[in-house]
């Protein structure tokens, strides 16, 4: 008999049709404003009229942007989810429109040359991606993502520690904006954080800050790190870039750790033979093809956290908005 579960077997496989579809759909939705226009619950026909649009198939899209889970719609029109709306309205502060457009482009760069890819005669890779270049381009989009999701999924990790209420410095390594910094001050005032990322994002970093009380500073982590020794190290998705190997860095890390201090991690950790969770693997495989696979291995962090003399080693597994993740502490002995 022919399952009729959709997440299986031939219904697997017909669903899946459907994801340019969705793409495609959510693509002309950021473009046409569509989402603005239906903040509060409006008929077709009125909707039409407003986009200058013919209203036959503009119903038609309505229906499938409620189909697709971004509006809704009742006898008297459609209006964006709630739930979706904070997140494309303009002026919000969670608005994740260019963050969206950004993460498309990284991610389906190359699907035209998939084959070739696979195949590895693919006639080009495409503009260099994850260097100095790349997070300066895209500092905006980033700090986006930073404001409406990434924040506040991740302060509880820090927030959560045994060591937070004693801590006294912070160091985070290539935070890409002052997003997190400013909800852990409002938290911890007294807290002296220190951002660390590449030049140019350091200088973006800086001009978004205004007032707040930071130390801000430009390197490589492959070349230098500050100088002093922090209570809390925190690494979150910036881990990829190590030139020698993730143990060393691990471990010239650990050396900035005062006595009694924990490094925190917070990354991917891919498992059933690097097939899981899908939305890493799916969503960086193009990255991955055209220019190698950086995602962390489940338990490659807390390895190399023991592997550098880190204690007491710790770790949870996170489910957030985008993606499942892997929490790592492990601590200096005192």
């Amino acid at each position: 008999m022919v399952s009729r579960d959709r997440t299986s077997g031939a219904g697997l496989l017909l669903q899946t049709l459907e994801g340019p579809i969705r793409y495609a759909l959510l693509d002309w939705a950021l473009d046409s404003g569509v989402f603005g226009f239906c903040e509060s619950q409006v008929a077709a026909d009125l909707l039409a009229q407003r986009m200058e649009l013919p209203v036959g198939p503009l119903s038609l899209a309505l229906r499938a942007l409620v189909a697709a889970g971004f509006m809704e719609a009742d006898e008297s029109g459609f209006r964006t989810a709630p739930d979706i709306l904070p997140f494309v309205k303009t002026g919000s502060p969670c608005n994740m429109i260019e963050t969206l457009r950004m993460m498309a482009g990284t991610r389906h760069a190359g699907l035209g040359q998939f084959g070739a890819l696979v195949a590895g005669n693919a006639s080009g890779s495409g503009a260099r991606l994850f260097d100095e270049a790349h997070w300066d381009a895209h500092h905006r989009s980033l700090a986006g993502f930073h404001r409406a999701v990434a924040a506040e999924a991740t302060m509880p990790c820090l927030t959560g520690l045994p060591e937070w209420a004693q801590a006294r410095t912070l160091l985070d390594i290539g935070p890409g904006s002052s997003a997190l910094a400013a909800r852990l001050l409002e938290a911890r005032p007294d807290l002296r954080i220190t951002l660390f990322d590449l030049p140019p994002v350091a200088e973006r970093i800086r001009a978004e800050t205004g007032s707040l009380p930071l130390d801000i500073l430009p390197g490589n982590y492959n070349q230098t790190l500050p100088d002093g020794l922090f209570d809390i190290i925190w690494c979150s998705m910036s881990l990829y870039f190590h030139d020698k190997g993730l143990p060393a860095l691990i471990s010239r890390l650990s050396e900035r750790l005062a006595p009694g201090g924990v490094m925190v991690s917070f990354h991917e950790a891919l498992s059933d033979h690097r097939s899981a969770p899908s939305e890493h693997v799916l969503g960086r495989l193009l990255p991955a093809l055209r220019q190698g696979d950086v995602s962390f291995a489940d338990g490659e962090i807390a390895d190399a956290m023991t592997g550098a003399g880190l204690v007491r080693p710790s770790s949870q597994l996170l489910s957030t908005a985008f993606g499942r993740f892997r929490l790592d502490a492990a601590r200096k002995e005192i």
